[in-house]
């Protein structure tokens, strides 16, 4: 198994979180396929890669560890990594 490391970023702008693998970055993405008067318009997103020079073009990011598990999480299961145990700072 290859090493790697995740990397966290929060987009100032929007609040978005980014995460970084080598040369490659996850950024979620609305669904708007599946935003219909049946569901309220509810906003679903999901991850998908792009390149890192794509990703951030632009982007004015704060690199940070502090991010929820939560969704620290999600991107570790989006990247193929083990989930981080621990207690959440959303659950009670």
């Amino acid at each position: 198994m290859r090493n790697r490391t995740i990397q966290y970023a929060i987009d100032r702008y929007t609040g978005t979180v980014f995460s970084k693998v080598n040369s490659e970055a996850a950024i979620p993405v609305l669904d708007f396929a599946n935003m219909k008067p049946e569901n309220n318009y509810e906003m679903n997103y999901f991850l998908e890669k792009f390149p890192i020079y794509d990703a951030y073009n632009g982007t004015d990011l704060l690199w940070t560890r502090k991010i929820p598990n939560v969704i620290k999480n999600i991107h570790r299961e989006f990247w193929g990594m083990k989930p981080l145990k621990g207690k959440n700072r959303w659950e009670k």
